[in-house]
């Protein structure tokens, strides 16, 4: 029989070392290993039931409870979105494309509007970017 002290003290210091890695693994063996040597107080198993009984119930445990303290304890307060397709804003005509964003971009309404009279160097409204073309009006 392994002594429960001894137990704990294992139990102990892989909730410990889990302070240090995060990873929601050693915790659960920790807990295991605590769960049974608590229960070795009451109850004396022989060694190889005891190390058998902690694993079995620090699986258990870690099957459980990984992904909702996961969820819990990572989960994201700012939820990044790159928005660099999806904004408006305005562009200017260059070359016969429409420079937006530190790019040239080519647009389906850029004939429209160098017909129309505009040139190099005037500034048009960019509605948004669709399939790589920029929408544009005037």
């Amino acid at each position: 029989m392994i002594d429960p002290l001894i137990m704990l003290s294992i139990g102990a210091a892989l909730c410990v070392l889990e302070l240090f890695l995060m990873n929601f693994v050693l915790l659960f063996f920790g807990l295991g290993f605590i769960i049974i040597g608590a229960l070795n107080f009451i109850i004396d198993f022989e060694w190889q039931w005891q190390i058998l009984a902690s694993f079995l119930l620090s699986f258990v445990l870690l099957f459980s409870f990984k992904k909702p303290l996961n969820r819990l304890f990572h989960k994201s307060s700012d939820k990044y979105k790159d928005n660099f397709l999806d904004e408006s804003g305005v562009g200017e005509i260059k070359q016969g494309m429409v420079y937006f964003k530190g790019t040239l971009w080519q647009s389906d309404d850029i004939d429209l509007l160098l017909k129309n009279g505009l040139k190099d160097g005037d500034k048009v409204k960019i509605l948004c970017i669709k399939d790589g073309k920029v929408v544009v009006e005037r």
